[in-house]
């Protein structure tokens, strides 16, 4: 079974297993990305929707939300839950995104880079689509050692999917151009985060 298949065959009970506790780390999440009314937000494999309503709790009616993601399954059960007209699914490979250079404010990849065949080049690809100023921000409400536990004991194909500690995930930012790198690695919540620099004058 690929991950692909696997994601498809969990959709259905995916929401089952998320805490309240979690939801608020979601809210944290959004809020440490800097989301601003009126942005154009970029939810990468977004699974269910479940960071969409922290987003638009922020976005407002002017921002938008493009979520994409690799399972059909997900973006089903992210489609039935009735989000307004500025968000969009669209059914896309991290490693190639079907979408323009520079075309978002914030970038957001909440409990998906350890399902990523190329973490380089996903998160060059994420850098690629933000906007000059923008933030690609890559979070886990759970923590780090939690999601590298759980991926562990599921097996499968996600058994190998870790998330890389604090200094190589730095360095995966930095090698996609981006600067300003934040890492918060704490035991119930992880995020990283990097700005894509404005051209200097000259």
């Amino acid at each position: 079974m690929d991950s692909q298949c696997f994601f498809d065959e969990h959709a259905e009970s995916w929401d089952a297993h998320r805490s309240p506790e979690e939801e608020a780390r979601l809210a944290r999440v959004v809020v440490l990305a800097e989301v601003q009314p009126g942005q154009a937000v970029l939810d990468v494999a977004t699974g269910t929707g479940v960071l969409i309503p922290h987003l638009l709790s922020r976005l407002g009616a002017a921002g938008r939300v493009v979520a994409t993601d690799l399972s059909p399954g997900m973006l089903e059960v992210a489609r039935r839950k009735g989000f307004p007209p500025n968000v969009t699914f669209l059914e896309a490979d991290v490693h190639q995104l079907p979408l323009p250079d520079a075309d978002f404010d914030q970038v957001i990849c909440n409990a998906a880079l350890p399902h990523f065949e190329d973490q380089v080049e996903s998160i060059r690809e994420m850098a690629r689509v933000l906007r000059p100023g923008g933030i690609l921000t890559i979070s886990h409400p759970i923590g780090r050692d939690a999601v590298n536990a759980r991926h562990r004991n599921a097996g499968g194909p996600v058994r190998h999917h870790q998330v890389p500690p604090p200094d190589v995930m730095s360095e995966l930012l930095r090698a996609a151009g981006l600067t300003e790198v934040q890492i918060i690695d704490e035991p119930e919540f992880y995020l990283t985060a990097g700005r894509k620099p404005r051209p200097t004058g000259g």
